[in-house]
């Protein structure tokens, strides 16, 4: 199992970046490099996505991937000021699991995003070794936040 945690300062309005987290047509637009979305029943989707690989991890096991497709059913819950997502599915044949949680606050400039991520990729994580999935995963999520702030922060995003 790998934590993950951070913060991320938007000049949007609390409530606007509450919303955006807990509509998956909404949340869906920020997978990095999403190739198929199906919304299910209410707050649940099933997306399919790719992660690239950095060049320096194509080798070994690997060496023929440039990016690796992902494909996970989440479900996404709210708790007042707090958004859960819970994905399961599957990478390269293997199961992953990924519990994503979110606090918004409002600050003078917007919404601060206070975020946890526990996953656990099981034989990935093995097979790739934990500095190499990390490397990934820091991508994964770099590409996520600048999705958020490009989508929410656009003029059209503003609340």
């Amino acid at each position: 199992m790998t934590t993950m945690s951070g913060k991320v300062d938007l000049k949007v309005p609390k409530e606007r970046v509450l919303a955006f987290a807990a509509n998956p047509d909404e949340f869906s637009k920020v997978l990095p490099n999403l190739q198929e979305f199906e919304k299910k029943e209410e707050g649940k989707f099933t997306a399919k996505f790719k992660a690239e690989l950095p060049p320096d991890m194509k080798k070994g096991l690997l060496a023929n991937l440039s990016n690796v497709g992902i494909k996970m059913n989440f479900q996404i819950s709210t708790d007042g000021d707090s958004v859960a997502v819970h994905g399961e599915g599957r990478s390269m044949g293997m199961k992953i699991v990924i519990d994503l949680k979110m606090h918004m606050t409002a600050s003078a400039d917007g919404t601060e995003i206070a975020w946890n991520a526990d996953v656990d990729a099981g034989m990935i994580l093995r097979m790739m070794g934990e500095q190499n999935f990390k490397k990934v995963a820091d991508g994964i999520i770099e590409q996520m936040i600048g999705n958020v702030k490009a989508t929410l922060e656009a003029p059209q995003g503003r609340a």
